[in-house]
């Protein structure tokens, strides 16, 4: 009789071990999810080269890739902003790290620029450059398009004249 209560006492604790695992579970998979809800957008993505909007650059061109991000609630923390090289058939590498440091309103559209100057042609295995942006608070990411444009194309630089 004893074994028998033994049991049953064992098979109810059992029981509560496997439900406190699975509200746990519960809790973690519905936090992640929150976050990534929440995250800030990349609402347009562009580039300049002095004061014109741009889909192509030479190499040595002075860049700015612009960014216009909107958080659906307040954002405070950083937000890192990445050139990167597009190579094909191969890991795409960080050409250029920018950490932006950001207190953003709850539907509140901000511009970030990152200035750069391309080293390389899209020439060879090198397509050209785009972008990469990491909400660090909210753990999610944003990449730009895999298309030319909106990706960055850049042409070698002009030859220079020998008069």
């Amino acid at each position: 009789m004893m074994n028998g209560r033994r049991r049953r006492g064992q098979g109810i604790i059992l029981i509560l071990i496997i439900l406190f695992v699975i509200v746990v579970v519960f809790v973690v998979l519905s936090s992640r999810s929150a976050q990534v809800k929440s995250a800030p957008v990349v609402l347009e993505a562009f580039w300049k080269v002095g004061v014109e909007n741009v889909t192509s650059a030479r190499v040595g061109d002075m860049v700015e890739a612009h960014l216009i991000v909107e958080a659906p609630e307040e954002y405070v923390g950083s937000i890192v902003v990445k050139i990167r090289k597009d190579i094909s058939f191969w890991s795409d590498s960080d050409y250029s790290v920018k950490t932006v440091p950001v207190d953003l309103k709850g539907g509140q559209p901000t511009e970030l620029e990152l200035e750069f100057v391309p080293d390389q042609a899209s020439e060879g295995r090198l397509r050209g450059y785009f972008v990469e942006v990491d909400f660090t608070v909210k753990n999610a990411n944003w990449v730009m398009e895999n298309s030319y444009p909106p990706r960055l194309r850049v042409n070698p630089p002009v030859p220079s004249s020998n008069f």
